[in-house]
């Protein structure tokens, strides 16, 4: 990676969210009835991200349209620049994902866990981000958010 390169990531993700990613488009996809989801949502918003949420009684077809992993399931899909971001999945990692832009279908959380965003009182560092590939492997590249 060249060194301009380097420093125009670390720039990106110093910079505040609501500056570096207010542009960026974000559609969530859930159920009509997720009260997790519309916090999730909220979270999004807080962060700058122009969410756009549709209601849908088809996760798994959504899920399974933008390579979602089986296995890597939670209540909602987001799909923003390309990926899909499954779950509750952090802020920071999102801003990785859109920085490093990777050769993956997106990353997710899976399941509901608590202490992630939308899911109570945030714990950085306590949630392992998993990549997903079109082949469906995972692997927690992304580390831990």
């Amino acid at each position: 990676m060249s060194v301009l390169r380097l420093f125009l990531s670390a720039a990106v993700l110093s910079v505040s969210s609501s500056v570096a990613f207010a542009a960026i488009p974000a559609t969530v996809y859930k159920s009509p009835t997720c009260g997790c989801c519309e916090a999730y949502i909220a979270y999004l918003n807080q962060h700058g991200f122009k969410v756009r949420a549709i209601n849908s009684d088809d996760m798994n077809g959504i899920k399974k349209r933008l390579g979602v992993t089986p296995g890597m399931g939670s209540c909602h899909t987001v799909e923003i620049a390309g990926y899909a971001v499954e779950g509750h999945v952090p802020v920071a990692a999102i801003r990785k994902l859109l920085v490093s832009r990777p050769k993956v279908t997106g990353i997710a959380v899976p399941g509901m866990p608590q202490n992630s965003p939308g899911m109570g009182v945030e714990q950085p560092g306590a949630l392992p981000v998993y990549t997903m590939t079109r082949d469906q492997r995972t692997d927690v590249l992304f580390g831990r958010f």
